[in-house]
């Protein structure tokens, strides 16, 4: 028998903005915004043995074990490759995540990692399944799969499955993860949601682009994260560690300031590295701020 072994990088991911711009008749949201991977990310590791038999066999080991193995979305990513590219061989998998991006964040992480694993699997055997059918099992996932199949910034839409990459954006972050999590569907479901966000066309960004720091200031003024109001209402915990963090980091020229995905993990941009260094300095030397983890990476290069 042959064993492989296979590894990746599994970025995380910010939301420079995020509008709900409606909601289709099956209860998906339309979404839109910049999602950009950064250099905080967990590793994926593969081993792939060719059994003889009908049926492949899935094991974890690693950070992902506490999940349920049906609630798994590495499990299922591998599950639903295998199912597609129809093989006419059968293997033994054994899939690890080493996890550093932490978990119900608003980070992508989860769905970083599955796209990973397809990703991997679709290098491994040769790529059986087109890109176009990749990207359904990538949606039928999570909302959020689609644009980890790809490596770079791009404009969201839809429910997540129109991706148009956007080139130049770069920056230090501080990503800070407060002690408290806040459940994406209680967040999407709640009452207080804006659901009609102004719709923004991707030609806004064209000259805003030709550098990244005009990019941030239009984001900063023409553009929201609309869950953020949401979560600072539902939760005062969260508000509060927002505005210690925001207050932190402010007096160093941050490009933005936002809550990422459906929270509760925020962050600040820098195009300094020595007012980024400023600002690391200042969120760990909050008390209020211990109980949380916090990060220092950039937004992925081009």
């Amino acid at each position: 028998m042959t064993t492989s072994r296979l590894s990746a990088f599994s970025p995380a991911k910010i939301n420079l903005f995020l509008h709900v711009t409606g909601r289709r008749a099956d209860g998906y949201h339309l979404l839109q915004s910049i999602f950009c991977p950064i250099t905080l990310g967990d590793q994926v590791e593969l081993e792939i043995t060719e059994i003889d038999g009908s049926a492949s066999n899935i094991q974890r080991k690693g950070d992902l074990t506490h999940i349920p193995e049906q609630q798994d979305l590495t499990v299922r990513a591998c599950r639903a490759f295998y199912r597609e590219a129809n093989l006419p061989r059968s293997f033994d998998i054994l899939i690890q995540v080493s996890k550093s991006t932490p978990e119900q964040a608003g980070l992508g992480g989860g769905s970083s990692n599955a796209a990973t694993v397809l990703r991997l699997l679709q290098q491994h055997h040769g790529n059986p399944i087109a890109f176009d059918k990749l990207s359904d099992i990538a949606l039928s996932l999570g909302a959020d799969v689609p644009f980890f199949l790809q490596d770079k910034s791009a404009f969201i839409e839809g429910i997540g499955e129109t991706i148009t990459p956007i080139s130049g954006i770069s920056g230090h972050l501080i990503v800070y993860k407060p002690p408290l999590s806040c459940p994406t569907p209680k967040i999407f479901s709640d009452p207080q949601l804006t659901r009609n966000s102004s719709d923004v066309k991707i030609a806004v960004f064209d000259s805003a682009r030709r550098m990244n720091s005009e990019l941030m200031a239009y984001l900063k003024v023409n553009t929201q994260n609309a869950l953020q109001t949401v979560v600072s209402g539902s939760y005062p915990g969260w508000k509060n560690q927002f505005d210690v963090f925001s207050n932190r980091v402010a007096s160093f020229n941050p490009l933005l300031i936002r809550m990422s995905g459906s929270g509760s993990a925020m962050f600040a941009v820098f195009a300094s590295p020595s007012e980024f260094s400023k600002a690391v300095a200042a969120v760990a030397d909050a008390p209020e701020l211990q109980a949380g983890q916090w990060f220092e990476c950039k937004i992925k290069p081009d």
